[in-house]
């Protein structure tokens, strides 16, 4: 029995290897080179800028501020629930930070347009208003 089963497996050994597929030559690679027409210059920040930011940048070039990163300053009076201070934004939501009086951080909130925002640190009213 013994026998048999090394001739067995023998067998399947041989079997085995003849059934592999040859070796594959390797492959030639050929490379190939693109140059550009600006290879050898450093693109500005306007060249390199996409999405958003490069809108912002074109209408910067006409005069146009896309986005105010200013302050509101809002007038005297102004936070209470019949005068509440106006947060021009172009869209219907915007994201305001203000500095909170007791810990003196930034503190952050999402406006919505329509309902007022009430901040009770402050005692203050917001609502989000059309840009233009």
């Amino acid at each position: 029995q013994t026998m048999a089963f090394t001739r067995m497996l023998a067998t399947r050994a041989v079997t085995a290897v003849a059934s592999r597929p040859a070796a594959v030559a390797p492959r030639m690679m050929v490379a190939r080179s693109v140059t550009m027409n600006n290879d050898h210059e450093i693109l500005s920040d306007y060249d390199q800028q996409g999405g958003r930011r490069k809108i912002e940048l074109e209408d910067e070039l006409q005069g146009v501020t896309t986005f105010s990163r200013d302050p509101i300053m809002p007038p005297l009076g102004s936070g209470t629930k019949a005068n509440p201070i106006e947060v021009p934004s172009g869209y219907s939501e915007r994201v305001v930070g203000y500095e909170c009086p007791e810990a003196h951080q930034l503190m952050w909130f999402t406006m919505s347009k329509g309902p007022l925002h009430y901040i009770p640190s402050l005692d203050k009213y917001f609502k989000l208003v059309d840009a233009m």
